[in-house]
């Protein structure tokens, strides 16, 4: 009986401690990107998210299309701020369009035109 309730005792604290190591490492990794996005020599675009369209949508499609995203309020607007080129604006264009246009059905987007904020 002891042996079976200290190797339950060592399992469950190896598990938490494991999981707290995975957790700190998954945190620090997300702050580096967000610091690396934030960074003013880092050339990014932002996309305006229209009202009602999930940003997780977006940078999904963005993180499959191989560009780092993340999500942020730029000024009054909630932004999905993108690491890219001035040469891959268009293609970010066309992803972010793809995407909010098969998820929502071309409901929310006006045109279907994607505009970036530095471009109002």
């Amino acid at each position: 009986m002891a042996p079976a309730l200290l190797l339950l005792v060592v399992v469950v604290v190896g598990g938490t401690i494991a999981i707290n190591l995975f957790l700190r490492n998954w945190v620090r990794e997300g702050a580096q990107r967000e610091a690396h996005l934030r960074d003013p020599r880092t050339h990014t675009v932002a996309f305006a998210i229209p009202n009602g369209v999930d940003p997780v949508t977006a940078e999904a499609a963005l993180a499959h299309a191989g560009f780092s995203s993340g999500h942020e309020r730029v000024g009054m607007v909630e932004c999905v701020r993108i690491e890219c080129d001035e040469s891959q604006r268009d293609r970010v264009r066309s992803v972010l369009e793809s995407a909010l246009t098969s998820e929502y059905d071309r409901s929310l987007l006006p045109a279907g035109h994607v505009v970036f904020e530095d471009e109002r």
